[in-house]
């Protein structure tokens, strides 16, 4: 085992790697940090220098995958601009992630943790869900008048749901991403639907 052949800021990198397909071959209680540290060929001492704990690692994993989401929480509503345009930014912020094949590996081991540990569930959830930033750009543009809309939360909902039902949770059975033209056309149709549902006609009066 040669641990001078990896630099040591991608140590943390590898063990993740290696813990996230340990979780989802073994399933959480009986993965074993051993075969973990087998894995990433690092040795034991390396592996509990970074990770104290199975549990350790499992949080950094569920930060990992949430750090990764980061350019979705920074979008936010320019006043005036194009709503479509404004809409087809956030949903390809949302894509360009879910087409990572280790994000979906990831998330396909974090959940089937999360279906087994309400505890670990509720902690997962709070570092992962990515609506709030879907509700806020829908509030803020029906504030400006470029959509009609009388629930913002329930419609933030819809529209990450549209992206995630072709994106996200078909792919989680096979492991699989889409790929930057079925990407494309999901975003298209998701942004289409939104702004059929709730765009202004600028035909019809104000209510």
């Amino acid at each position: 085992m040669n641990e001078c052949s990896t630099p040591n800021a991608s140590k943390s990198a590898q063990i993740i790697e290696a813990a996230v397909a340990e979780f989802q071959e073994k399933g959480f209680a009986a993965a074993s940090m051993d075969r973990i540290s087998a894995r990433a060929e690092v040795s034991k001492r390396t592996l509990y220098k970074y990770f104290e704990s199975k549990e350790n690692l499992f949080r950094s994993i569920v930060i990992e995958l949430s750090s990764r989401f980061a350019e979705v929480l920074e979008i936010r509503y320019e006043k005036g601009r194009d709503i479509r345009e404004q809409l087809t930014e956030l949903a390809w912020a949302e894509g360009r992630i879910l087409m990572l094949p280790d994000v979906i590996a990831m998330a396909r081991m974090v959940i089937s943790e999360t279906l087994r540990n309400p505890v670990l569930a509720a902690e997962a959830q709070g570092k992962l869900d990515k609506t709030a930033t879907f509700i806020a750009m829908l509030k803020d543009a029906a504030e400006d008048g470029q959509l009609r809309i009388d629930d913002p939360e329930q419609a933030g909902q819809e529209f990450i749901g549209l992206i995630k039902a072709r994106a996200f949770w078909p792919l989680l059975f096979t492991g699989g991403t889409l790929t930057k033209a079925e990407m494309e056309d999901t975003i298209e149709s998701s942004v289409q639907m939104m702004v059929s549902r709730y765009g202004i006609d600028p035909d019809l009066p104000a209510s």
